[in-house]
């Protein structure tokens, strides 16, 4: 989902008449600025702890290699803040057996499996919206009652980081079977915002989950054909966003995924085979809140994080901290620049 990242440093030399200790004015002052846009508004997201705005207030007497660290590490914070789906654990999934053949078309929203699309409002929370579906689906499907369940339990009940800035597919599920299943939406309502985990009281569950081979179209489509499948997919392009009709082709990443959804179908209209694919951000977006996508091209990366409810356990998580590539380099950098200004000290 990251369209840009602006970094606006403004660095002035302190004046030295001004009382020691944190100071707000004639201090170096450091922004990062990411904006995200796609599918959704464009949301403006203040890095370090997420919060909705932040200035760093230096003191007098830090060193400038000092200065320039900090700049690095936050600026590396935002690069390495790309995604608002965290693959983590998708790994630790079993990999479902591999399947051959062409079954028939299928839409489960004419079979009565699918509730109506939902709005995740100005929460980038699709990682819960996604598991919330697959719940919802699943139950439909085993149980013969289609349920409409409550994302905002996943919301404010799933560790690990995940919020209202992205969050963990794996995690969710976890949240999922550790709570013993999700309560429905009009006894947990959706607000979007994080708020404390509650106790509800369950209406839904599933028995486990497994990984579609990766990059495997042909058994991604058998593993619809028996239920709707959460994916992640690339909606950070600007065709993807203003997306109202037809079958979808790109331009997307097929390996940086940025947003779940869930699949509901598959079809063919004419030699062009496509997948129906649920978003959570309201009617009024593409086709009534779906997408027809180009299916035997990997099209947005869409076959290589897929999950299928099965009976196989999910594993715990662990949230293990990482940086990306660049978010690497700009540490790097902080600490040469620190290591630059010592030696000078010391020269001196």
């Amino acid at each position: 989902m990251i369209a840009g990242v602006c970094i606006c440093a403004y660095l002035r030399e302190d004046n030295t008449d001004e009382p020691a200790g944190m100071v707000k004015r004639n201090c170096y002052r450091f922004r990062v600025e990411v904006r995200i846009s796609g599918s959704r508004r464009a949301t403006r997201v203040i890095v370090f702890l997420f919060t909705p705005n932040l200035e760093v207030h230096y003191t007098k007497f830090m060193a400038f290699g000092t200065q320039l660290l900090i700049v690095a590490l936050l600026a590396g914070t935002a690069v390495s803040a790309g995604a608002v789906v965290d693959t983590t654990g998708f790994d630790q999934l079993r990999v479902l057996p591999a399947l051959a053949g062409n079954p028939a078309d299928k839409d489960w929203r004419v079979l009565g499996a699918v509730t109506p699309v939902k709005d995740e409002g100005g929460c980038d929370a699709s990682w819960a919206f996604a598991v919330t579906e697959l719940v919802e689906s699943d139950h439909f499907i085993r149980m013969g009652t289609l349920l409409s369940l409550s994302p905002q339990e996943l919301l404010d009940c799933t560790d690990l980081g995940s919020g209202c800035n992205g969050g963990s597919p794996i995690g969710a599920l976890q949240t999922v079977i550790a709570k013993g299943g999700l309560a429905k939406a009009a006894d947990y309502p959706y607000t979007a915002m994080v708020a404390a985990c509650k106790a509800t009281t369950t209406a839904a569950t599933i028995p486990g989950a497994g990984r579609v081979p990766p990059g495997d179209e042909v058994s991604l489509q058998h593993y619809v054909a028996l239920g709707p499948v959460l994916a992640l997919i690339d909606d950070s392009d600007a065709s993807f966003s203003t997306y109202q009709g037809g079958i979808y082709t790109g331009p997307c990443s097929d390996s940086h995924p940025t947003h779940a959804v869930q699949i509901v179908g598959y079809g063919t209209n004419g030699s062009r085979d496509y997948w129906i694919v649920r978003n959570s951000i309201g009617t009024s977006w593409g086709s009534f809140g779906y997408i027809f996508m180009a299916r035997h091209q990997n099209i947005c990366g869409i076959a290589n994080y897929a999950v299928a409810i099965s009976n196989d356990p999910i594993p715990p998580l662990i949230a293990v901290p990482t940086l990306s590539p660049w978010a690497v380099a700009f540490l790097l950098f902080g600490l040469l620049a620190l290591g630059v200004m010592k030696l000078r000290r010391y020269a001196k």
